[in-house]
């Protein structure tokens, strides 16, 4: 198996896990190895020095793709994408505003700088401070790639020339998604910004420079749910969303709150959502949706991270042993594996299946921001 992460110290790593040894089987031969290392040094002379310990776990061979230990530079975002020469690669979206494309192999092959990231901001919003700029969500194709700032301001633009379709939707954006089969299809919401979806393609923007709003209206735009029991408005807080449908006409959305909600939306069907349950007792920051089966995987702000079935709003199994809030999760090709990082500066491979058992970890020294 193997894994790329973003870090906030700025480094893109990669990670090759071999499933073959287990977790329990590597820190074993791990913990053999810190005692006959202790045992080497209480028989040392004053003179002689003690060897550097070995660390590292079995099975884990971790390596840095691109990047230098840099705040500036921190991975806010970190896609994989197709590039023309038909090899894989990866598109990041970095604090400093730069949007860059890196090979596996750490060639770089195209970077965008983006100027408005260096403003200072002290923007008031909905009770927050806005200080600066950051990238929300980011996706990429072979010829294009498309960026959402908590701005509001979506960019889509060619990697050939650039010229670009800069587009501004309401402030406070938490989180962009691109639609798998169509990645100009995008849908995004955040807090008092209730979850639309756009076509970055056929948009109609107003006639002026810079970033403008658009004239057309969305793919889809959600309505609030009705007032609570004491008639009071439920406010919005959108903080994941997921295509779950192949179809990016008329998509059927997954939707994660942070007030604990998981919702699912049929824009064929109504505004509305069409299944909603208060799932968690924290407030949900990612989400995930399976690719093989119908199921959801969704984490929150404690380091809690669940899988449910979307036919029935049940959950399925519960991961364990994560410390501190979750910061990105993905699945394996086969949709047997999960892999979560968390503030905790581990990645960590579950099964989906059966117990839900670890199967490894690797301690990848910085705290993993994708």
């Amino acid at each position: 198996m193997r894994f790329y992460t973003g870090d906030e110290s700025g480094l893109i790593k990669g990670i090759d896990i071999d499933a073959n040894v287990s977790l329990l089987e590597a820190q074993a031969r791990a913990a053999k190895r810190t005692k006959a290392a202790a045992k080497a040094k209480a028989t040392l002379k004053p003179t002689e020095q003690a060897p550097k310990p070995d660390t590292s776990i079995d099975g884990v061979n971790m390596w840095t793709v691109d990047g230098s230990v840099s705040r500036e530079r921190s991975i806010q975002q970190l896609c994989a994408t197709l590039w023309s020469s038909g090899d894989r690669v990866l598109v990041a979206g970095r604090q400093n505003g730069n949007i860059d494309v890196v090979g596996y192999d750490g060639q770089q092959l195209y970077t965008y700088a983006n100027s408005e990231f260096s403003e200072k901001l002290s923007i008031k919003h909905n009770g927050r401070l806005i200080a600066g700029r950051q990238y929300v969500g980011l996706g990429a194709t072979d010829s294009q790639f498309l960026a959402c700032t908590n701005m509001g301001e979506i960019r889509y633009q060619s990697f050939a020339t650039d010229e670009a379709t800069l587009m501004k939707l309401p402030l406070d954006a938490f989180r962009m998604r691109t639609h798998r089969q169509r990645p100009s299809v995008f849908a995004v919401g955040g807090r008092e910004h209730e979850l639309s979806v756009w076509d970055a393609e056929t948009v109609k923007l107003e006639p002026q420079s810079g970033y403008a709003k658009p004239q057309s209206a969305p793919i889809f735009k959600a309505k609030n749910v009705p007032n609570d029991f004491l008639n009071l408005r439920v406010p919005v807080w959108v903080t994941d969303m997921q295509f779950t449908s192949d179809d990016a006409t008329h998509p059927t959305i997954a939707v994660s709150t942070g007030h604990k909600q998981i919702r699912l939306y049929d824009t064929r069907a109504q505004q509305r959502p069409v299944r909603d349950w208060e799932i968690s007792k924290h407030p949900i920051l990612h989400l995930l949706a399976s690719h093989v089966r119908p199921e959801l995987f969704f984490a929150d702000n404690m380091g809690n991270a669940h899988q449910m079935d979307i036919r029935t709003g049940l959950l399925t199994g519960t991961f364990k042993g994560i410390s501190g809030a979750v910061k990105s999760l993905a699945l394996s090709e086969d949709g047997s594996k999960l892999a979560v990082a968390g503030l905790d500066r581990f990645v960590r491979v579950f099964e989906t299946e059966g117990m839900r058992q670890p199967l490894h970890r690797a301690y990848v020294k910085q705290r993993v921001s994708q």
